[in-house]
Parts: structure tokens; C-alpha cells; sequence
């Protein structure tokens, strides 16, 4: 069962989904011990959230060992990705508009500002599938490889991380950037930073910020 501060982080983190994703699409879940992470329930609005209506599944046995809400319909891209990654401990499913917009035509979000660094070179689009299925969660996780975020294909974005925290960010900022190149297009084709320009952005990111007091 997940400790008070991750039903925190996760209840607080729906409120500010809610804001980027319509009605109460999308889902997000937290990696909890050894064997299993807490996940929001199928339907119910973020806003709305309690402890009491989160609900943990064991990546083992892909059954409830807590709650009494049935879980979001994507648990199993969740667990495949949990699976996957051992490194991740927090996921943020959202249908922001502007990635679920390159997400229908099939396009990554692409560098255009070095806001994407943190995510990765480019956010790619995994194969379309049903939603709630293991072949969505087999696509996506394929196609994330280890990077921070997936498109799913004519469906929405993926962000992944070590904390919940992290992985809502990362879903504001590759928003943020699928924005810009989505208004860019018109214009003409964008420029794009390239894989050693971004490097060097992150390793400038070492330094952001103040130091520690």
C-alpha cells in the first residue's frame, strides 16, 4: 500500500493534470516497495481524489493487493513500463493537446527548444493499439526505450521518471515544446537543436539554479 506522502504526491499532481488533460483522461502511479505501484482508479475525477480511491497492483501476480476502486484501465502500461524500468518511479499518462496533436500525425516531438533536454533528443511515437492493452503497453514501452517520455499514437503522452514530481514536469515541458513546434510549422520547417547541442544543455543544467545553503 502506498505511504502517505505518495497518495500525497499523486493526489496533488492529479489537481494539476487535470489542468493539460480533459475530463478524467489519462492516469498516474507511483512504484511502491519491491513488488507493486499505486495507480489512480478507472473514472473518477482528479479533483476528487482521496487516499481511499487509489489502488495498488502487483507488478507479479497483475492482480489488486489494495484498494477498493478498479484501477485505471491503463495498469498494464504502468506495469510494463515499471517492469521495463527499473529506474522509473513515478508515471504521468496526460492527452495534452499539443502532443496528442503530433501523436495523430504520427510525429515526435521534435528539439526545437532545449526545454526537451531533460526528456531526451526527441519524444517518439509508439505504434497505435487499444487502449487498456498489452499490445499498447508493449508499443509504448517499446518505443520509449530509455528516454523520459512516449507519444502514443493517435492517443496521448507518456512521461516517466524517478519521482512524481519529475514526471509531471517532464509533461508540462515536452507540452511546452510540442506547442512551439506545432505553431512553427506553418512558418516554415524549425530549426532543431542537435544531439550534441542538447548534451551540452544538460550538462549546463548542473549548474541552474541556487546552491545548496
Amino acid at each position: 500500500m502506498p505511504n502517505q506522502n505518495e497518495a500525497d504526491q499523486i493526489i496533488a499532481a492529479g489537481r494539476q493534470v487535470e489542468t493539460i488533460t480533459p475530463g478524467t483522461s489519462g492516469n498516474l502511479s507511483c512504484r511502491v516497495g519491491r513488488d507493486g505501484f499505486v495507480i489512480t482508479p478507472s473514472g473518477v475525477p482528479y479533483h476528487v481524489l482521496t487516499p481511499d480511491d487509489l489502488v495498488t497492483v502487483s507488478l507479479a501476480t497483475e492482480t489488486v493487493v489494495a484498494g477498493h476502486r478498479v484501477p485505471s484501465t491503463e495498469w498494464r502500461l504502468h506495469r510494463a513500463i515499471y517492469q521495463a524500468r527499473p529506474d522509473v518511479a513515478a508515471i504521468v499518462h496526460v492527452h495534452s493537446f499539443y502532443a496528442t496533436l503530433l501523436s495523430t500525425l504520427g510525429r515526435p516531438v521534435k528539439a526545437v527548444h532545449y526545454q526537451l533536454s531533460w526528456v531526451g533528443d526527441e519524444v517518439t511515437v509508439a505504434d497505435y493499439a487499444t487502449y487498456g492493452t498489452d499490445q499498447l503497453a508493449a508499443n509504448a514501452v517499446a518505443a520509449l526505450g530509455s528516454s523520459g517520455a512516449v507519444l502514443l499514437k493517435n492517443h496521448g503522452l507518456v512521461t516517466v521518471a524517478g519521482g512524481m514530481e519529475q514526471a509531471l514536469a517532464f509533461a508540462r515541458d515536452v507540452e511546452w515544446v510540442a506547442s512551439l513546434y506545432v505553431k512553427a510549422l506553418p512558418l516554415g520547417e524549425p530549426d532543431l537543436l542537435t544531439p550534441a547541442q542538447l548534451q551540452d544543455v544538460r550538462a549546463q543544467f548542473r549548474h541552474y539554479g541556487q546552491p545548496p545553503s
